[in-house]
């Protein structure tokens, strides 16, 4: 991995050269669209909180949608945005419990304090669902589109063909995975790529948008509209 170094100072407002090797495909031309910075700032734009999620929380949400916005002029940023939109999911997910309902959570059930832990406790308080992320909502098609690609490979294997064409998959087509159960999924994922972060890791990668997508659903989900039962209920 070659170091970087400090940009030009004459290249600071100027598009990170990588960003040429991501956009888009029309699936009817098959012509390439490379990415903008409009359709950048577009996409981070989307991915907001709700009016309901606490100011505190929004604000250090913004911080970490502001440094992905960055990424556009320096690659490196990425992971320094995922980083901190992760520390915003902790930091959302303990406010929203509270100190001493989680301790008495942990002591209960002799959990060591962590990430993975405060997912845990959401779970199991029904404070999120897989049903509610949009991962989940997609997860019949993408588990076809898995299937397809291993098929795919298995068939260039076998052939010795160079390329193959795939017919393309319509995602009306296909209805949630009802097996998937997304919060396993980020009992694992999330809790890995957080300790990396917090102990240092030279990982990089463009492909975090996903993880504000998670984590914006995440967030939000722990603050709904609530009727005065559920009120009681979360109190007790």
């Amino acid at each position: 991995m070659a170091r970087d170094g400090l940009k030009p100072f004459d290249e600071i407002l100027k598009s990170d050269i990588r960003h040429r090797n991501f956009g888009t495909v029309d699936q009817r031309t098959g012509e390439f669209a490379p990415r903008t910075i409009e359709s950048f700032y577009a996409e981070i734009e989307a991915v907001s909180l709700t009016n309901l999620v606490p100011e505190e929380i929004a604000i250090q949400y913004d911080v970490a949608r502001n440094i992905l916005i960055y990424a556009w002029f320096e690659y490196r940023f990425f992971n320094v945005a995922e980083a901190q939109v992760l520390n915003v999911l902790e930091l959302a997910i303990r406010e929203r419990i509270g100190k001493e309902r989680y301790n008495k959570y942990c002591k209960k059930y002799r959990k060591r304090k962590g990430m993975r832990t405060l997912i845990e406790y959401c779970r199991d308080h029904q404070l999120v669902r897989s049903e509610q992320f949009s991962a989940w909502q997609i997860s019949g098609y993408q588990k076809a589109k898995n299937e397809q690609l291993s098929w795919a490979i298995d068939s260039l294997k076998r052939t010795g063909e160079q390329e193959l064409l795939l017919p393309d998959l319509d995602p009306n087509d296909y209805p949630p995975d009802d097996e998937f159960d997304y919060i396993e999924h980020l009992l694992t994922y999330v809790n890995k790529i957080r300790n990396n972060y917090a102990h240092g890791s030279t990982m990089l990668h463009p492909n975090v948008i996903g993880t504000f997508v998670m984590v914006s659903e995440f967030i939000n989900q722990l603050h709904p509209v609530q009727n005065a039962e559920e009120k009681k209920r979360i109190k007790n």
